[in-house]
């Protein structure tokens, strides 16, 4: 006697003749509930033989692709411990991952398998060079930079989170955050980057006794707004000072796109307004998401001090270009 194919076997025979398959062809084509139909699907996504593409409505169920066993050479524990704390990843379909696991797939990606200790310890070589920038309270003092870059320096003292990438290994950790934040409107990323920068920026206002503080305005109208919901997150009970963008022309040209720092200081200097100028502080803190110039955060700088509100300017930004101007374009 012919052995009964449950409805779960029954269910990834039609997904593996479909090529795809939705929740509701499978309940027509099967004749049982959707409750059932999610829990053969959450099953076979464990068991490794399914992938889910896409969010509800909009979801789609497909074979998951049998890829050849790579073998890869074992790296040290140390090293390991090390990628784990410090590395991150967004795979080409999406996937976030963190950590050795997402060093190796990202190995994988590349074709680098077979070279994954000599990719590990280089990667941790050029992350120690990069952390030799930090200073004890764990930033990196980028005022130097803005220094060499303006010759009329309006912020006083610049100071980054981390740098948003680095040579060869691309965006770190924390610019692949902010990068997949803005773009995918991902309001968890956000509260995850506030959660983290939150006591470095309170340091900052505690060490530099700032009176009050103020965001850089956001070029691109997005329904989730990146500084907006920091802010939020921040929760960092000072005053506020308001910024707009305004334009002369009808197209809003967002500062990242330029690639002349001519161009970005006066995209700065002309669309950049403090909305409410009353208030006198002696310490204003400004906060930008990503730092390529600087030229925001000195052009805002240079009107909170001819406008009298403040004589001294502190910026933060959660990453900044790790070698003189860099162009930030994807944020």
């Amino acid at each position: 006697m012919p052995e009964r194919i449950t409805s779960r076997g029954r269910a990834l025979n039609y997904i593996r003749k479909r090529k795809k398959a939705r929740v509701e062809e499978l309940r027509r084509h099967l004749g049982v509930s959707r409750q059932l139909i999610h829990r053969h699907l959450r099953n076979l996504i464990r068991g490794g033989l399914v992938v889910k593409s896409g969010k509800s409505p909009l979801v789609f169920y497909e074979m998951r692709e049998a890829k050849e066993k790579i073998v890869t050479p074992d790296i040290p524990a140390a090293n390991k411990e090390y990628l784990d704390s410090h590395y991150f990843w967004v795979s080409p379909t999406g996937d976030l991952l963190t950590g050795f696991k997402a060093f190796k797939a990202w190995a994988e990606s590349v074709g680098q398998s077979q070279r994954l200790d000599f990719l590990a310890r280089e990667y941790i070589a050029v992350r120690e060079k990069a952390n030799a920038y930090f200073n004890r309270r764990g930033f990196i003092d980028a005022t130097r930079k803005i220094e060499k870059t303006f010759n009329l320096r309006f912020i006083d003292k610049v100071f980054y989170s981390d740098f948003y990438s680095l040579p060869k290994y691309g965006k770190t950790r924390l610019g692949q955050l902010v990068l997949y934040a803005k773009q995918a409107q991902k309001i968890n990323l956000i509260k995850k980057i506030g959660q983290e920068i939150r006591p470095k920026v309170r340091e900052i206002i505690r060490s530099h006794k700032i009176g009050a503080i103020g965001f850089i305005p956001p070029t691109v109208p997005r329904q989730i707004q990146f500084l907006k919901e920091l802010e939020k997150i921040l929760n960092l009970n000072l005053p506020k000072i308001n910024f707009v963008k305004a334009y002369r022309g009808e197209i809003p040209v967002a500062q990242k796109t330029l690639s002349r720092l001519e161009e970005r200081i006066e995209n700065a200097r002309r669309t950049i307004f403090i909305k409410d100028a009353s208030v006198k502080y002696n310490r204003v803190l400004l906060i930008d998401d990503a730092v390529g110039s600087g030229a925001s955060l000195n052009e805002t700088a240079k009107k909170l001090k001819e406008e009298g509100i403040t004589r001294r300017v502190i910026g933060f930004a959660i990453v900044g270009s790790y070698k003189g101007f860099d162009v930030i374009r994807e944020i």
